[in-house]
């Protein structure tokens, strides 16, 4: 398995998506009050919704309770403990973003 995702975030939502395959969601299960699942046909994590970016991602419930493979948990975990910890974006007077963070996620 070589797992891949994209994180999608929101900073005005201070909301964020991990998706970890372009499957279609077929239902989505609340894991905590901040962090839902989003499960396509085969009940397969499809993505990790995360309602507030300060919310810690639950990584032994996604991996006991929901199935979500180890070498998935293990990528999320890079992401640790939560989405706001991991990747800042700053805008600087020129209106450029810059991103820190994101690159280990690309290597990964």
């Amino acid at each position: 398995m070589n797992p891949k995702m994209r994180v999608h975030i929101d900073h005005e939502a201070d909301a964020a998506y991990i998706e970890l395959s372009q499957n279609k969601v077929v239902r989505t299960v609340e894991v905590t009050e901040a962090v839902l699942l989003d499960l396509d046909e085969f009940n397969i994590a499809v993505g990790v919704e995360v309602l507030e970016l300060s919310a810690e991602i639950p990584f032994t419930r996604l991996h006991t309770e929901f199935h979500v493979h180890s070498e998935v948990v293990e990528l999320l975990r890079l992401v640790r403990p939560s989405v706001s910890g991991y990747i800042s974006v700053t805008s600087g007077s020129d209106s450029d973003t810059a991103t820190s963070g994101a690159r280990r996620l690309a290597h990964a």
